[in-house]
């Protein structure tokens, strides 16, 4: 069963792990260092701009669906990560469903995913998100509150 949750500071190698494959680590600027992965953790802790959950399937967290808010312009810019061995499970798509019923969320959500990743665009348009245009090799999206 599928359970969002804080992050705690035990949870940097697990992070550490989600960041590591290809698909995330341009992010980075190269693989997630230990100490970024624990600089994240803390920050989703502190930072009240914030909303940052660990997707937890089994006792394994294996993903991370954040919100970055914008409170002056009323939205909120979403991203989320799933580790490369637990993609294709639906994970993705149930946890950004779940994140969404949350509350404090902005009227409006943005989303950016790039072009050569279909499956993202899947994932967000199941979540309700409709694809505003494309930029830069980049599916722009978005998503009012309903």
């Amino acid at each position: 069963m599928l359970r969002l949750r804080e992050l705690a500071d035990g949870d940097a190698e697990s992070v550490r792990r989600i960041h590591a494959d290809g698909s995330a680590t341009d992010v980075w600027f190269g693989a997630m260092t230990g100490v970024q992965a624990l600089a994240y953790v803390r920050e989703a802790a502190t930072d009240p701009g914030l909303l940052v959950r660990g997707i937890e399937v089994g006792g394994d967290l294996l993903g991370v669906v954040r919100l970055r808010l914008d409170p002056g312009r009323g939205t909120g810019r979403l991203s989320y990560v799933v580790r490369e061995d637990a993609r294709g499970s639906g994970h993705a798509t149930a946890a950004v469903r779940q994140f969404l019923t949350g509350d404090g969320l902005p009227a409006r959500v943005l989303a950016v995913h790039r072009e050569a990743n279909p499956a993202s665009g899947r994932v967000l348009a199941k979540a309700g998100f409709t694809p505003t245009c494309t930029s830069a090799g980049l599916v722009h999206h978005e998503r009012a509150r309903r």
